[in-house]
């Protein structure tokens, strides 16, 4: 099924994560729409050792919160399509290392490899959904760094959500 509604991503790049628990990406859902979640990439720089890249699994969840972390940076959507010059609702914040909020339900756990860039892109009956805040106790939608990697690593990162 084609999207409804205005298409946005949001993306970071080049910042070191440190070796520390943290929300590589933290949304928090607006009062006026929901958002749906199409895709999410997050890419690591591994540490090169004579030539050869050396593998660290990555502690990655997808989970919704009750409350909100602190520490991190903004991050300001764009939309997909240049036609559309309506500003995300959505709030989007990256590696919100200094305190995570309450999980609420755990949606996604794995241990990828950061030599390989993980990527969960998702069909249409399988897309997330971050109903409207209004009421709504589990309002935000992070991908966590579950735990410490060991290392601080070089990472990238990018998100395309719908706001309906």
């Amino acid at each position: 099924m084609a999207a409804q509604g205005l298409i946005y991503t949001a993306s970071f790049q080049g910042v070191t994560v440190t070796n520390a628990v943290q929300d590589l990406f933290e949304f928090i859902g607006s009062a006026n729409c929901s958002t749906i979640f199409h895709s999410f990439r997050i890419e690591f720089t591994p540490t090169i050792t004579s030539g050869v890249a050396q593998d660290v699994r990555a502690n990655i969840q997808i989970v919704r919160r009750t409350t909100s972390g602190s520490g991190g940076a903004a991050v300001t959507p764009k939309p997909a399509n240049p036609r559309n010059t309506v500003a995300a609702l959505t709030t989007v914040n990256r590696t919100v290392v200094t305190t995570q909020g309450t999980i609420g339900d755990i949606l996604y756990g794995g241990n990828p490899s950061v030599i390989v860039p993980w990527e969960r892109v998702y069909t249409a009956d399988q897309r997330l959904v971050l109903p409207a805040s209004g009421g709504n106790s589990q309002n935000r939608l992070c991908v966590f760094l579950a735990a410490a990697p060991g290392q601080s690593f070089t990472t990238s990162g990018e998100v395309y959500f719908e706001e309906v």
